[in-house]
Formats: structure tokens, C-alpha cells, sequence
């Protein structure tokens, strides 16, 4: 019984058809992990990336006005557009503030926040704890 034993436990020990499972079931993890880490990181570059463009895009197009209040018109018209000017944003997310210094030289500052619950950040906020609630970006244009 005990020659049995040991022989069937040799046998087990030089069988190899299940090692490549074994390993796959160690390292998939670790893979996954990774894989998710990264799209998240670079979803999180291009967001940044969408807000900042999208404050100097309003503080740039607000320059055709004649006075603050045309100015002001152009800035939140280009603003409503967030949906079709960058794809990575969703409107409803997207929190702008416009202001106008009166000092000289006269400006202009936006800022914008965008709320990143719902989106794969949100997601990536829950598995990883990263504490990311909004993203800003900022824009100051001198007249």
C-alpha cells in the first residue's frame, strides 16, 4: 500500500499538463492589474489633458468680443459646445466658471472642474482608492 502510495505521488510530481494552467492562474492577476492601471492612467492624461484645453479654448475664443459682455457670450457659447469639441467629456460633468478682472490690463479666467463620478476614474476610485473627485484646469487671458 505504502509502495502504491509513493508511486503514485512520484507520478504526480513529473506530470506537467496542468503547470501552464497553474502559472496562467498566478499571473493572470497581476496582468488584469496592470492592463486596468494603465487605461486608467491614460484616461486620466487625456481628461486632464480635455479640461485644460477646453478653459484656454473659452479664454481664447472670448477675444473676438468688443466688450465684457460679448466676451462673456463668446466664452460660455464655446463652453455649451463640450459635448462635440471633446469627446472625453461629458457635459453634464463639466462645471465652468467665467470671471473678468477689471484691472490693467483687463482679463479674463476660466476655470473648469469636471466631476469624474460615473466615469471609468469613478470605477478606478473604487478599486484603487485614488481619492480623485474632479478634475481642474484654468485659464488666464490678458486683453
Amino acid at each position: 500500500m505504502i509502495h502504491r502510495l509513493s508511486h503514485h505521488i512520484a507520478r504526480f510530481q513529473r506530470d506537467l499538463s496542468g503547470a501552464v494552467a497553474v502559472e496562467f492562474v498566478l499571473i493572470a492577476p497581476i496582468l488584469l492589474t496592470l492592463l486596468f492601471g494603465t487605461v486608467t492612467l491614460g484616461y486620466f492624461i487625456g481628461i486632464n489633458h480635455s479640461v485644460n484645453q477646453l478653459a484656454a479654448g473659452a479664454a481664447r475664443a472670448s477675444v473676438a468680443g468688443l466688450d465684457q459682455t460679448e466676451r462673456n457670450s463668446l466664452a460660455d457659447s464655446y463652453l455649451s459646445q463640450v459635448g462635440t469639441r471633446y469627446p472625453l467629456l461629458t457635459a453634464e460633468a463639466v462645471t465652468p466658471i467665467v470671471t473678468f478682472s477689471g484691472s490693467d490690463p483687463e482679463g479674463i479666467t476660466v476655470n473648469v472642474s469636471y466631476a469624474v463620478d460615473g466615469s471609468l476614474l469613478g470605477i478606478a476610485n473604487g478599486f484603487l482608492g485614488l481619492g480623485i473627485e474632479t478634475i481642474d484646469g484654468s485659464a488666464y487671458l490678458a486683453y
